[in-house]
């Protein structure tokens, strides 16, 4: 029996993601293909867009979806540093004080790629329906990014509901991309005085753009959904890309300083608590 390459690589990781050979990224999940899809094979005019769609993606990010006995060696596990801190409540409480390591993986690691089962275009709607695979992507470069904001696009017309917040999540990192913020675009050093909502927002974004990017990324499942929002709405409020986020975020929780995981955090963590009251207050 051939276990399929996304099966492997559940059972591999441990937190931080999966390695495909020694360098590479592997972006996967064990999500089933959308009922809307089932029948992909029988309409002939959205397959023939996807799969055309999908061959534009594979020129920039390789899709594995069957790997053979000896591909399946060059699966491991990426590692997860161990908390530095002994408080227990921080222990304990892994949703808010552990960052999402695979996700800091994915943006420190240059090469990527997507391990799969059935067709290419199918390995691709499975992924897209998971906010954090799509992060993953955004790790990647902006040629591939365009592509795969392109075959999500493709999907999100047949199916919206599930591919919406791939569009959004996409088409953001895609414009943060081209036009950067300034360098000087900081996490204010005190995020509550005076308050981050007398601060106000990155002038390219607005309080709707922030509710609607939380409401994205709150009301789909989704594996630690505390981190998952904060990083999206932080990056829209800062003006900056996700992938930017993810970079400023794993510096900042370096490893080899004095400091615990939830107290490097707490900068983060602080700055999503008071863009959540900036929503509350203009509901």
């Amino acid at each position: 029996m051939v276990i399929p390459g996304d099966t492997i690589c559940a059972a591999l990781d441990k937190g931080g993601g999966v390695r495909f050979g020694p360098d590479t990224f592997a972006i996967y999940t064990r999500a089933p293909l959308p009922r809307s899809f089932a029948d992909l094979d029988k309409n002939a005019a959205l397959h023939t867009k996807l799969t055309a769609a999908a061959a534009l993606v594979c020129q920039t990010l390789p899709v594995y979806v069957d790997l053979d006995a000896t591909d399946m060696t060059q699966l491991a596990s990426l590692p997860v540093p161990v908390p530095l801190t002994s408080n227990v409540e921080a222990v304990s409480n892994k949703t808010t004080s552990h960052p999402p390591w695979f996700l800091i993986n994915a943006a420190t690691i240059k090469k990527h790629c997507v391990v799969g089962s059935g067709s290419v275009a199918q390995a691709l709607l499975v992924i897209l329906q998971r906010p954090w695979c799509v992060l993953e992507i955004c790790c990647t470069d902006p040629a591939t990014i365009a592509a795969v904001l392109a075959f999500a696009r493709l999907a999100a017309q047949e199916d919206l509901d599930s591919y919406d917040a791939s569009v959004r999540l996409l088409s953001y990192e895609q414009r943060a991309r081209i036009t950067p913020a300034p360098a000087s675009a900081p996490i204010p050093a005190d995020i509550s005085t005076p308050s981050i909502s007398q601060h106000g927002p990155s002038p390219r974004c607005s309080i709707n753009a922030l509710r609607d990017i939380y409401a994205a990324t709150t009301l789909t499942a989704s594996y630690n959904r505390f981190w998952l929002p904060l990083i999206c709405t932080c990056a829209f409020y800062l003006g900056i890309s996700f992938s930017e986020v993810v970079r400023r975020i794993r510096k900042d929780l370096d490893v080899d300083g004095p400091l615990g995981e939830k107290e490097r955090g707490s900068t983060w963590t602080g700055l999503y608590r008071e863009i959540l009251k900036m929503i509350n207050e203009c509901l």
